[in-house]
């Protein structure tokens, strides 16, 4: 009975490991090109901790950081990476990821950086994305996603930068992203979005980026968006707005 108690005691943190390291090689698995041999690290002969791109935290030894930007990767993106319960950065930027954003993603509670920029990542942007309520840092930039802002990212209470630059988003900015107190950088430019600019934006205090270029945009600035004090750029051009 002992032995069985210190067995169930002990399996936890065993357990959390296996999860961090199945989620890592399920993630290795779906890559289908490394011309710089970046993966050949991952493998049983070294802790999955010293891989390389991976960040441990000291005391758990659990995932805290998968950061792989300018590697050259190729590949999709695993639903796997949802069981790296311990993730506060993920950084792909600059890679040639391609396939929908798994929906699993929504599952980091702990993601405060989420960096897809530079990829050719396709298919719509996860709405429970907007239950990574820690969230500080969005960017998707320069990719292919297609269909319309999800409404519920409104909800990211602690986002400061929102980047969808050059994507294939249609559909109106949703009026919830007035609720992002914190926002200091949006920018939606390059994209197929109309409708108007939403008069919630005129909520937004802490606005000093803001850039719409390049869309149907039609209507008129809100009225309250001038008082925005700490505007830097504001960049409306190559729309339709009066």
């Amino acid at each position: 009975g002992l032995n069985l108690l210190r067995l169930a005691t002990a399996s936890p943190l065993v357990r959390g490991n296996d999860t961090d390291q199945q989620a890592l090689l399920q993630f290795k698995a779906k890559i289908t090109g490394d011309q710089l041999n970046i993966m050949e690290s991952w493998n049983s002969s070294i802790h999955f901790c010293q891989w390389i791109g991976v960040t441990c935290g000291r005391k758990h030894q659990r995932v805290t950081k998968l950061k792989l930007r300018f590697l050259k990767l190729s590949g999709s993106l695993s639903p796997y990476i949802g069981n790296l319960s311990f993730l506060r950065e993920l950084d792909l930027a600059a890679n040639s990821f391609h396939n929908q954003i798994p929906q699993e993603i929504g599952g980091l509670r702990r993601l405060e950086t989420l960096d897809l920029s530079n990829n050719s990542i396709s298919g719509e942007i996860p709405s429970n994305l907007s239950a990574c309520s820690k969230l500080i840092f969005v960017d998707m930039t320069n990719n292919q996603l297609t269909g319309e802002i999800p409404a519920l990212l409104g909800l990211l209470s602690n986002l400061k930068v929102l980047g969808f630059f050059n994507n294939s988003l249609r559909g109106n900015i949703p009026p919830s992203l007035g609720n992002l107190s914190s926002l200091e950088r949006l920018g939606l430019t390059y994209n197929a979005l109309s409708g108007i600019i939403p008069e919630s934006f005129g909520r937004l205090r802490n606005l000093s980026f803001f850039t719409i270029f390049g869309n149907a945009i039609s209507g008129i600035v809100p009225v309250p968006m001038f008082n925005l004090s700490n505007i830097r750029i504001f960049d409306i051009g190559a729309n339709r707005i009066e």
